[in-house]
């Protein structure tokens, strides 16, 4: 009998309306979107120059979709969307390179339950085109 090293996997996908989005921001301001991404992630997403608000958002939108995908990926939900022991918003990271595709990174209670859930690395694609966000994210579990 041969041996084999098969690898599972763990999905979540999550899709953001950014006119909903758009209302708590103009509601709440820059600490509601504070309170959702790394000062490196706002960073990125107010780009250098002139800033402008609409692409400002789709950039935000799809972060939020890539955390929201990991929690389902990891079967544990969001804190403060409902779920008492969710992970945190900013337990998750995405890590934007100028010459190579952005990166996930993990910590806190993300890192905790991707470690239990043996989940080696990561793999997602998120995109934004007129009102809406998307991100898919595959966690890679080697068995």
């Amino acid at each position: 009998m041969n041996q084999h090293t098969f690898i599972d996997l763990r999905v979540g996908t999550d899709l953001v309306y950014i006119p909903r989005l758009h209302r708590s921001y103009a509601r709440l301001g820059l600490r509601f979107v504070q309170r959702l991404l790394t000062p490196q992630e706002l960073a990125y997403c107010q780009g250098e120059g002139v800033f402008r608000e609409a692409f400002f958002l789709k950039r935000v939108a799809a972060r939020i979709a890539v955390k929201e995908a990991v929690a389902k990926a990891l079967g544990s939900g969001l804190n403060g969307l409902g779920w008492g022991q969710g992970i945190d918003w900013q337990d998750v990271e995405v890590v934007a390179h100028k010459q190579s595709p952005p990166e996930l990174v993990l910590s806190g209670r993300a890192l905790q339950c991707a470690s239990q859930l043996n989940i080696e690395s990561w793999r997602f694609s998120l995109s934004h085109d007129g009102d809406y966000a998307t991100a898919i994210v595959t966690g890679l579990i080697r068995a």
